[in-house]
């Protein structure tokens, strides 16, 4: 059933249906969410108030077939504004949702080689998880949420420079620091 169909019946009155949009998009929305705060918990709190939160603004929602985007970003406000009242970055508890990003370190052909992409990939991944939040929040949405600069801006509400400014010190940053650790000399890059 589309989303689209989902919502006219909840607006109907029919308040159970929105179940069927929270078992179409929670593994998803969690996956996002986690790879934001970085605390198993937490990306549990801010998904289950997301949706509490969508439920009661359904009626709001302009267009019924972009029902995830709206849920992501509505998900991607409470947890940024999470770290505007903490202004501290918690360690994940579970590394299983990376992908893309920590996967372009290509991987060698010896086991030596090997060992050491898998070590760096590693570092990278702290060094990420260390980054200022408003760094590390726009790293991971462009690179693991693989989000265009464009929907980016829209979800932080900051113009397309700023968040292209971000990306570029985020990257420099996990540079900077991987050539610091001389695991990387200056000319490997990043992106």
């Amino acid at each position: 059933m589309k989303d689209s169909s989902i919502i006219e019946k909840v607006l109907s009155g029919d308040g159970q249906s929105f179940e069927m949009l929270i078992l179409k998009y929670q593994s998803k929305l969690f996956a996002t969410i986690l790879n934001v705060v970085k605390n198993r918990e937490l990306a549990e709190d801010i998904t289950q108030e997301a949706y509490m939160k969508a439920f009661s603004k359904l009626d709001t929602l302009k267009d019924h077939n972009q029902f995830y985007a709206w849920m992501k970003r509505i998900a991607l406000n409470l947890a940024l504004n999470h770290f505007e009242r903490a202004k501290r970055v918690v360690d994940v508890e579970n590394e299983e949702d990376e992908t893309s990003f920590f996967e372009r370190i290509p991987d060698g052909d010896s086991p030596e080689e090997i060992l050491v992409k898998d070590e760096l990939k590693k570092y990278v991944r702290h060094f990420v998880d260390s980054l200022p939040d408003k760094l590390r929040v726009v790293i991971v949405l462009r690179e693991i949420e693989d989000m265009s600069y464009e929907e980016i801006a829209e979800m932080m509400n900051i113009p397309i420079g700023t968040v292209r400014s971000r990306l570029f010190n985020a990257r420099q940053m996990i540079k900077d620091r991987l050539v610091n650790q001389g695991l990387v000399d200056g000319l490997y890059k990043i992106s």
